[in-house]
């Protein structure tokens, strides 16, 4: 077919959706003629290709395909799948409860019920799982704001708020969702029955260059001028349990080093239950007093186990006025599928 033929085919949508491509792709900034035009010839492509084999069964069916549109052009991408305001994976529905429009900001309820169980609780969280597929420039977010005991159903706030301050007019929203975890346990502001001056003088305690960095933490104390990569890697070598607040958690190592005590706290299923806890020490007055920093790393060998070791600044001498304190924090379940729902504003 000749290219005359073929935007004949396809229309006013066809040079509409073009001119999205076109708007969309000068937003990004740097990007050149080359690469302008680039998007633009794929973009006819798939478009010719959606409008002649029907592209919105093809879009829902296979991500893969949707992906690749969504890349080249999100409101082409939008405009193509199909509209469902509702979905069923592993016996948990996911549905669209209401949206409105107010500015430049969408405001969207989702709800996630269980049809045959009770593992959706007053503490479902998304763990992050979700994303927001959208047509136009945004930030977005998600929150839960209620739990109906009697129906069991848990309601999620999404806000979707346009980047460029304009208003919302109309259009697609995809969101989807992949895990959630529920029945969360909370252990907060608890005393650990550790003393950090026993903690101090362990002997046989050895340090080691921390195998895996995964991130850092830094009090208010500590100088700006420090940066991470300067910072110390020098960790506790991992030993049999000191103390277990929870299950999954544990304290494996402490001692002290360079004017600091090392307190090492080690979690389990921490990417698929969230488990994770803080600790920190009172003096005698009460007064709660933080960790001068914290460094986390992982080890993976017959399972993977995340480590958060707490520096604690303080005289050796000093440490027998403080106690030792902590917050912990993990769920009961992790539940996995593929909700996605698709509706207009």
């Amino acid at each position: 077919m000749k290219a005359e033929r073929l935007w004949e085919a396809l229309g006013e949508a066809g040079d509409s959706y073009i001119e999205e491509i076109l708007v969309q792709t000068d937003k990004i900034n740097g990007k050149s003629r080359k690469g302008r035009l680039w998007k633009t010839a794929a973009a006819a492509v798939l478009l010719a290709f959606c409008f002649f084999t029907g592209v919105p069964l093809l879009a829902a069916e296979v991500p893969a395909f949707y992906q690749v549109l969504y890349q080249i052009s999100p409101a082409a991408a939008q405009f193509f799948i199909p509209v469902r305001e509702s979905c069923e994976d592993n016996g948990i529905r996911m549905e669209v409860e209401a949206a409105c429009v107010r500015g430049d900001t969408a405001l969207i309820y989702v709800s996630l019920q269980d049809l045959e169980g009770d593992r959706i609780d007053a503490t479902t969280d998304l763990f992050d799982s979700y994303s927001i597929k959208r047509s136009f420039d945004s930030a977005g977010s998600c929150q839960r704001v209620s739990y109906e005991e009697e129906t069991g159903k848990a309601t999620f706030l999404v806000e979707i708020i346009r980047t460029d301050g304009k208003p919302v007019e109309g259009g697609k929203i995809t969101f989807s969702v992949r895990e959630f975890i529920s029945g969360k346990a909370a252990e907060e502001d608890v005393p650990v029955d550790l003393q950090p001056a026993r903690l101090a003088e362990r002997e046989n305690v050895s340090f080691m260059e921390a195998p895996r960095i995964t991130g850092y933490a830094f009090s208010e104390k500590m100088p700006a001028e420090l940066e991470a990569e300067d910072f110390s890697k020098i960790v506790l070598q991992p030993q049999e349990m000191l103390y277990s607040p929870m299950d999954k958690i544990y304290i494996t190592a402490a001692g002290y080093l360079d004017d600091m005590l090392h307190i090492q706290l080690a979690v389990r299923d921490k990417t698929t239950l969230d488990t994770h806890g803080y600790l920190y020490l009172t003096d005698r007055e009460g007064n709660r007093v933080d960790s001068y920093s914290s460094i986390f790393f992982m080890e993976e060998k017959e399972e993977r186990v995340d480590y958060q070791e707490f520096l604690f600044r303080i005289p050796k001498e000093e440490l027998g006025k403080y106690k030792l304190y902590g917050s912990f924090y993990k769920a009961g379940r992790n539940v996995q599928g593929n909700w996605r729902v698709t509706f207009s504003l």
